[in-house]
């Protein structure tokens, strides 16, 4: 280990005991977290800057700090398929929260809460899983919840429109005091407003950066527009890479670069979009997550 890595470690140590995030501290990070957001994270593509963040960030490095996936839980969404006995990727969700040993929810979205939302509820946050999750409880920034109450959370954020973005972050178990033997038994599903959320409004410079690009996955839809499509331009506004744009026949046309959030099918005033699978998803969720794949189970 190298001695850039080992002033790393004594920091990670520092930091989980005396600068966590706690009921007390929370205040505090709200008022500082719109400037990591804004004017640190957002150079994470810069040339020169950027490796540096995201190491000290833990998005890379020895090992791998951070992985994310983009699952569409709108329920509004029309999936197409031929396969009468699909899996729609909020199932895949329903089905990691029943086999999870731990649940909690934080008491307030960070995101919503720094930026003062006004188009979402603040005090509707991320859904966590795994055994370490108890440290965020004992902190006073979450509660636990039952399998019951964590499923119903789940069909609320589809019923606002939220993304689901199951992730696991190094940065993250640091930033909450998980010990770090315990660092891998918890798993997020965050629900992300455009508006609030750092990944959303980072993901398009962070898709210009190879080693960035590989950590937030698509799962295998993507949106296309149906013959309902009237041109209107709102899903271009939405899209949060920049996906789409309006066609010379005045219909709306989805690139590559799609990440599969589904914002634009729930906006679209006529019902227009379509998610397409483009390939079949994988059979659990935390295979998205293969090399940081946390513990879940206890």
């Amino acid at each position: 280990m190298g001695l850039y890595d080992k002033f790393l470690r004594r920091y990670d140590d520092f930091y989980r005991r005396y600068m966590s995030l706690t009921q007390d501290t929370w205040d505090t990070y709200t008022k500082f977290f719109p400037i990591v957001a804004d004017h640190v994270m957002g150079y994470f593509s810069h040339p020169v800057l950027g490796p540096v963040l995201r190491r000290v960030f833990r998005f890379e490095g020895e090992g791998h700090h951070a992985e994310a996936c983009i699952v569409p839980i709108g329920q509004n969404l029309e999936f197409n398929s031929s396969d009468k006995n699909m899996v729609v990727p909020i199932q895949r969700l329903r089905e990691v929260i029943e086999e999870a040993s731990y649940r909690i929810i934080m008491n307030r979205c960070i995101c919503r809460d720094s930026f003062k939302c006004s188009h979402f509820p603040i005090d509707f946050a991320c859904l966590m899983l795994g055994e370490a999750c108890r440290t965020m409880v004992g902190n006073g920034i979450a509660r636990y919840a039952t399998v019951e109450e964590s499923l119903a959370h789940l069909e609320r954020a589809a019923e606002m429109g939220l993304v689901a973005i199951p992730a696991w972050t190094e940065m993250e178990s640091i930033a909450k005091g998980i010990p770090e033997e315990n660092k891998d038994k918890y798993f997020e599903i965050c629900f992300c407003c455009p508006c609030c959320c750092n990944g959303m409004k980072n993901f398009k410079t962070w898709q210009e950066v190879p080693q960035l690009r590989k950590l937030f996955k698509n799962i295998g839809w993507r949106a296309r527009a149906s013959e309902r499509c009237t041109g209107c331009g709102i899903c271009v506004d939405i899209c949060p890479m920049g996906a789409i744009v309006i066609g010379a026949d005045g219909v709306a046309k989805t690139s590559d670069t799609c990440i599969g959030c589904g914002l634009c099918g729930f906006r679209c005033p006529e019902k227009a979009i379509v998610m397409e699978e483009i390939e079949p998803m994988k059979e659990h969720i935390l295979e998205y997550l293969g090399d940081a794949r946390p513990q879940i189970k206890g």
